[in-house]
């Protein structure tokens, strides 16, 4: 157990214009802790963050981390977004002063069993998943880490037997482990170039994420990513895979490990043992990706069961009350039969073609929202009867048999944008590009044959999608870039979004 910090002194370094080192300083005040907090942004944009710290007693060096003196701290905790290249880093570590974070404060203390998952897509909705799991099957859990919110909180309440389960970024975990820490189930959903801006390099990048296994006693891991399925494996580490499931008699893979659980091309689950596991019918999850979501997340959940037939038998349970992220191929409105879709959590190509890809499978698009909004989307399917392009509701299942209107574009992070073109020329009939990348991508886009438009801005790209966009299309934010060009983070990015579609006359809302 880690020892007690009351007394001591402590430095949190960006405390992050949204908050995100808001919990981490509130828990560390609360362990009558000495606080200092510096961020390079000034006070007036860090809000109401900033002065409850101050009110509470801790010292704020806003501005500049002028007049810091980290060698007189006994820890420095770093905001994510803190490299630990930065110079007062270096200055602390050359003095010997701890270096951590809130979620290494948190490993080091959680009373029960944790779960990190990571990977360059999908680790929100895993998590989520893997939360709901195993509270169906009995066991507490909780969410945290670059999901949102701190744990560290929750700490009094937990016990040996509540699972945190932890959405892990590369730069959460590069701190992680130079600490030695890490989870005892580790997840990699998939690994594709991304935050090239920070790493360096994708080696580097990939590198951060494979120190989430470095002290799992289980690995799950995707059998059909070829980078994950080279990464060299702690060897005392049992390895679950999860994947795409072969035909029933289909001969080995080669290189490709068979999945313990996977998704049939149905978008059944299929054990490989025990044969089918959950119809697609029964998953309200869009999309395939989704569906690989789950099976890694209850390949985890049985792993921390000790009995993967709970997890299994749960799944029915788990999947009555989800409710994924927002942001996240969220159906946020219907206006006359055209569907609008936020996925602002897209920051990579790669997470563009795989929700353009969802909204196309007629296995199961929106179906989270389709069954929520249940009346109000039958009835819009109803007067789009006559239309041969409009979607349908059928057993409550939302069909995306349209085309879509694709609003993409933003920040680039070094990534090649090549799948989402090719994406694109597959499931769009137009593309309206915004951000400081909107013109280059549609440099791209022409050279494919793809039809698009310069909008610049979010809402000038939801006005003309309004003017575009057909009887049982999809309008759907999914930008495939970073949004630090014009938004501080994705989800201002996605509210935006649902703020302009909200302002169209003649809309009907799911709220």
């Amino acid at each position: 157990m880690a020892s007690s910090l009351k007394g001591s002194r402590a430095i949190v370094l960006g405390l992050g214009r949204f908050g995100g080192g808001l919990g981490v300083a509130r828990w560390l005040l609360d362990q009558g802790v000495e606080l200092l907090v510096t961020d390079l942004a000034e006070r007036e944009s860090l809000g109401a963050a900033a002065d409850e710290l101050a009110e509470r007693g801790a010292e704020l060096l806003l501005g500049s981390h002028a007049g810091v003196d980290v060698t007189a701290a006994d820890l420095l905790v770093l905001n994510p977004a803190v490299p630990r290249q930065a110079p007062l880093v270096l200055e602390a570590l050359a003095a010997g002063v701890t270096v951590t974070s809130e979620v290494g404060l948190l490993m080091q203390r959680w009373p029960g069993p944790i779960v990190g998952v990571t990977g360059s897509n999908g680790k929100s909705t895993t998590v989520s998943l893997t939360r709901a799991v195993l509270e169906a099957a009995g066991l507490p859990a909780l969410a945290g880490g670059n999901l949102g919110g701190s744990l560290l909180d929750r700490l009094a309440g937990a016990s040996a037997e509540t699972v945190a389960v932890l959405e892990l970024s590369s730069f959460m975990l590069e701190t992680l482990a130079h600490l030695g820490l890490g989870p005892d189930v580790a997840v990699i959903t998939n690994i594709t170039p991304n935050h090239l801006d920070r790493h360096g390099s994708f080696e580097d990048y990939r590198d951060a994420k494979a120190a989430v296994m470095a002290a799992a006693h289980t690995l799950v891991l995707n059998a059909d990513d070829e980078v994950v399925v080279a990464l060299p494996r702690p060897a005392a580490a049992t390895t679950l895979w999860f994947g795409d499931a072969p035909p029933a008699g289909a001969p080995a893979r080669g290189p490709k490990p068979l999945p313990d659980l996977g998704v049939d091309a149905r978008g059944d689950l299929r054990d490989s043992a025990l044969g089918l596991v959950l119809t697609s019918a029964a998953m309200p999850l869009p999309g395939r990706m989704n569906r690989l979501d789950l099976a890694a997340a209850t390949l985890a959940a049985g792993a921390l069961l000790e009995d993967p037939s709970r997890a299994r038998e749960a799944l029915p349970k788990a999947l009555e009350g989800i409710s994924l992220p927002p942001h996240r191929l969220e159906l946020v409105a219907v206006r006359g039969g055209v569907h609008w879709v936020d996925d602002s959590v897209s920051t990579t190509p790669e997470s563009t073609a795989a929700s353009l890809a969802a909204l196309a499978d007629t296995s199961g698009a929106l179906a989270v929202a389709a069954r929520e909004a249940g009346e109000l989307l039958s009835n819009a399917a109803a007067g789009a009867e006559d239309d041969s392009d409009s979607g349908e509701v059928v057993g409550g299942e939302l069909r995306a048999t349209g085309r879509c209107v694709l609003i993409a574009g933003g920040h680039d992070k070094g990534l090649d944008p090549g799948q989402l073109v090719t994406a694109a020329a597959r499931h769009t009939r137009l593309v309206l590009t915004i951000g400081e990348q909107g013109a280059r991508l549609g440099q791209l886009l022409t050279a494919a044959g793809v039809a698009w438009r310069p909008a610049g801005t979010l809402g000038k790209a939801v006005a003309l999608a309004a003017d575009w966009a057909r009887k049982g299309d999809h309008v759907l934010l999914s930008p495939g870039y970073s949004s630090h060009d014009q938004f501080v983070h994705f989800a201002a990015r996605g509210q935006a979004f649902r703020d302009a579609v909200a302002a169209l006359p003649d809309l009907e809302t799911l709220s």
